[in-house]
C-alpha cells in the first residue's frame, strides 16, 4: 500500500515540532484565537472524506515538569487527559495506555472510546512534554473506522520530527 499524498504540515511551538497529515485534511483552526486561554495554543484539522479530526494543543508546564517522561509524570498526564476527555465527551472509557517513541522522543499514548451526540467515537491521545510545554495530539474517528483511525495515528507518529 502506498502512502497517501502529503497534506498540511503541522508546525508546533514555532516549528520546533512538526508532523504531516494526509492530503484530505484541512486546517480548521479559528483565525481569531483571542478567546483561547493564555499559555494554551490549539490547532484543529478535519478530514474532508473520513469524518476524522486531529487537534493539537500546547500548554505551558509547571516549572520542573519540563521534560519529565518518567512513569509518574506520564501517569499524572494520563489522569489529567482522561479528566479532560470526560468534560468533552460522554461515556469515556480508556481502552489502552502505553508509551511510543516518535521523532526520537517518548510519547504517552492513550486510546479511548467515547460518545459525542450519541455517536460512538474512538480516540487516541499522544502526549509529550517538550521545552516547558506539554504537547497533546488528539485523533478522533467514528468507531466503525478503526482501521483508518490506526493508519492515521501511525502516519502522525511516523512523521513527527523535532527540530
Amino acid at each position: 500500500m502506498t502512502a497517501p499524498p502529503d497534506g498540511p504540515g503541522v508546525a508546533i511551538l514555532g516549528g520546533k515540532l512538526t508532523l504531516q497529515l494526509p492530503a484530505d485534511f484541512v486546517d480548521q483552526t479559528p483565525a481569531n484565537t483571542s478567546g483561547q486561554d493564555t499559555g494554551v495554543a490549539v490547532q484543529l484539522f478535519a478530514s474532508r472524506g473520513h469524518a476524522q479530526v486531529v487537534g493539537v494543543s500546547t500548554v505551558r508546564t509547571v516549572e520542573g515538569d519540563a521534560n519529565d517522561t518518567g512513569d509518574r509524570a506520564f501517569n499524572k498526564m494520563a489522569q489529567g487527559a482522561l479528566s479532560g476527555l470526560k468534560t468533552q465527551f460522554k461515556a469515556v472509557k480508556k481502552t489502552a495506555q502505553g508509551t511510543v517513541i516518535a521523532g526520537g522522543h517518548k510519547f504517552l499514548r492513550i486510546d479511548s472510546e467515547q460518545e459525542m451526540e450519541n455517536n460512538a467515537i474512538i480516540g487516541t491521545l499522544l502526549i509529550t512534554p517538550y521545552r516547558d510545554n506539554v504537547i497533546t495530539v488528539q485523533v478522533l474517528s467514528p468507531a466503525e473506522t478503526a482501521k483508518e483511525h490506526n493508519a492515521l495515528v501511525k502516519r502522525i507518529l511516523d512523521t513527527v520530527a523535532f527540530h
